[in-house]
Formats: structure tokens, C-alpha cells, sequence
């Protein structure tokens, strides 16, 4: 097959970053030839840096101006004839898109991973789209559908979901009555904190508080505004902030239930992760929340800032341990048939056959 470039505009912890090492290492593994190309190359989190390392991943981090910058992009194109560049968000997606105007034969695809852009971004997006790039990968039909309405070519569109790696399962920890509800994201406004933080005071005072820890997990600007809202509500006893811990997949697997109170989503990694940890999950009903979450079967839809149905529905998994646990296999069991790395390899190299730079059959 061509060589492949994967580029993104930074590679500190976000799930776009995530998924552009992830198809590095499987790409890789397959025994394709990859590059993976960071635009700010001085922005990378050692995480991310020690699995670039751990998997021998071919790597370029760029410097200099955004001149200088181009101009070795360049280069490394001209090393790699008729590359694959695959891009991740607005910036990359239209360096991408510009590097085509230099050189013809390469098959530049842009990667769009949310609904929600300021217009100046829509506007890059949509011209690198419809006149740059070859195709646009989405990782939900949400934006998708959205974007389509909006003027996106959609025959350039392709829509590849997120893929999470499925961990080996093993025995909970037995903690007796002790119940872990745990939400994993960014400390921003869009994840709305204040509806989680007022359902769990809802929980404990219809007499459940006793044995409950709920566990935030992540960094962010609101990190300050969040700890004051616990102090507010009396939560010190259940509630417990985890800055950026190592752990996640640990900490997600000795926990009983996930909840997800974003305003908006494109496809949750966080959502995938605990699903494939084993829990059931309670998530609003914004972007392809509903691909992930069959309500009744491995967890439940809720709406948006609705601290009555949320409270409900985490009552209701708390009391039903029987529930709880199908609702958690059940997760797992989705991730495994629908969401898994070989799903999303499967998926890219159907991709590149229709773009006529693939032609093994896909097994």
C-alpha cells in the first residue's frame, strides 16, 4: 500500500490524539509504512511521547514557523510519493488540503471529530472538504448528517467510528456495599458538571449516600469551579477529583457505574473506554451517545440536564445489582462486536480500496 502520513496539530491528551496513535501502531503493525507528523512539534505529552516509543512509531515533530514548517512538510511529501496523508482537525485538515496543491498524487483524507465549530473553523473545514482534500472522515453521523445540511460534499464523506482497545477481563474487587459511580472527561462547560454534581446530591439524599464515592476524572480550566461546587452541595465526603491519573482502565474497572452529562459529543471516547471496563452507562442523549447506548440493555439515554431522570436512572442501577452487572456485560460485549480495533482497521482499509489505494481483500 501507499505510504501513510498521520497528521495532527499537537499530540497533548485529547481523543483526537488518541485515535491518530492508535491507527499509527495498528497501521504499523500491520507492517505499513507510517509517519506520524506533529504540527506543533514541541506539544506532546509524555504519555503519549513513551507510546510512540513503546510501539516504534516512526515520528516528526515540527518546528519553526508556519512557513518553515510547511516547507519541511513538503519535504517529507516529496520522500514519500504518492502518500496517504490522513489529518486530524481544522489545522491539519487543511495543511493537508494545501499540500495537494503541490503535490498531485497524494490522497490527503481529513478527519472531522465534533459537531461543534466556531464558523471560522466551519469555513476552513468546508472549503478544505469540498475542494481540497480527496474525502473527510467522521467519527459520528451526527456531525455528519449536520455538515451534509450545511453544504459538505457528501460523497466525499465517510463515517469510521472510534475504536477503544477491549482489556482483559478480570475479577472486580469486592468492596462490599461500597458503590463507585465515575465520569471521565475534560473539566469544560459542554460536559456539564453541575447537572452530575446535583444528581449525586439528589442519590445521596434519597438514602444511597452511605456507601457511595463518585469519582471525577480529568483536568480542565473549571477544575476550580468544580471543587467549589462540591463544597457548596456538602459533597466532600462522596465526591473525589482525579487529576490526570496514569490508571484509568484500573480505576474504571473497580468502579460499578459511568455517567457522561455532556451538552454535546461526538462519539465518547470516554463512554467506549467504560464500556469496555464493564460498566453499564447512563449518558444524555447528544451525538452517537445513542449508537453506543441501547437504552434498557447496557445502560440508559437521558436527557440533557435532567437531574430528576438522571437521579432515576442511577437509583435504579444502584438497587438492581443484577441489572447493573448484565447492563455491564452487555457493554463489553457491544465494544467488543461493533467498536474494536480490528472494526476500525477493517473499516480504514475499505476506505482506501474506494479511494483505489488498497487492493488486498479485506479478511
Amino acid at each position: 500500500m501507499n505510504p501513510v502520513i498521520i497528521l495532527c496539530k499537537t499530540l497533548a491528551i485529547g481523543g483526537a490524539e488518541k485515535q491518530a496513535l492508535t491507527l499509527a501502531k495498528l497501521l504499523s503493525d500491520k507492517g505499513e509504512d507510517v509517519l506520524l507528523v506533529n504540527w506543533c512539534g514541541n506539544i506532546i505529552d509524555p504519555r503519549n511521547s513513551k507510546f510512540i516509543n513503546d510501539n516504534s512509531i516512526h515520528y516528526i515533530g515540527l518546528q519553526g514557523n508556519g512557513i518553515s514548517k510547511f516547507r519541511k512538510f513538503l519535504k517529507i511529501i516529496e520522500n514519500r510519493r504518492s502518500a496517504i496523508i490522513l489529518s486530524y482537525l481544522t489545522l491539519a485538515n487543511v495543511i493537508s488540503g494545501l499540500t495537494k496543491l503541490f503535490c498531485r498524487d497524494i490522497i490527503s483524507i481529513g478527519g472531522i471529530r465534533t459537531e461543534k465549530l466556531p464558523f471560522y473553523k466551519f469555513l476552513f473545514e468546508k472549503l478544505a472538504h469540498n475542494y481540497l482534500n480527496n474525502a473527510t472522515v467522521f467519527n459520528n453521523y451526527s456531525a455528519k448528517d449536520k455538515f451534509e445540511r450545511r453544504g459538505f460534499k457528501s460523497g466525499k464523506i465517510f463515517v469510521i467510528h472510534n475504536a477503544t482497545r477491549v482489556y482483559k477481563e478480570g475479577e472486580k474487587e469486592d468492596r462490599g456495599k461500597d458503590k463507585i459511580i465515575i465520569s471521565v472527561s475534560r473539566f469544560v462547560k459542554p460536559k456539564d458538571f453541575t447537572t452530575a454534581l446535583y444528581s449525586i446530591k439528589e442519590v445521596i439524599e434519597a438514602g444511597r449516600g452511605e456507601n457511595l464515592r463518585y469519582y471525577i476524572v480529568g483536568y480542565g480550566p473549571l477544575e476550580d469551579y468544580i471543587r467549589s461546587l462540591i463544597v457548596f452541595l456538602d459533597l466532600e465526603k462522596h465526591v473525589e477529583i482525579l487529576i490526570k491519573p496514569e490508571n484509568i482502565p484500573e480505576i474504571l474497572h473497580h468502579s460499578d457505574i459511568y455517567l457522561s452529562t455532556s451538552l454535546f459529543e461526538g462519539l465518547s471516547n470516554s463512554i467506549m473506554e467504560a464500556m469496555s471496563a464493564g460498566l453499564p452507562v447512563i449518558g444524555t442523549d447528544v451525538g452517537d451517545n445513542r449508537y453506543l447506548i441501547e437504552d434498557g440493555y447496557n445502560g440508559f439515554i437521558v436527557p440533557c440536564m435532567d437531574v430528576q431522570v438522571i437521579t432515576d436512572r442511577i437509583l435504579y442501577l444502584l438497587n438492581n445489582e443484577e441489572i447493573r452487572k448484565e447492563y455491564g456485560t452487555n457493554s463489553r460485549e457491544k465494544i467488543e462486536k461493533e467498536f474494536s480495533e480490528t472494526e476500525l482497521m477493517k473499516h480504514y482499509y475499505e476506505l482506501f480500496t474506494r479511494l483505489g489505494v488498497y487492493k488486498k481483500e479485506i479478511v
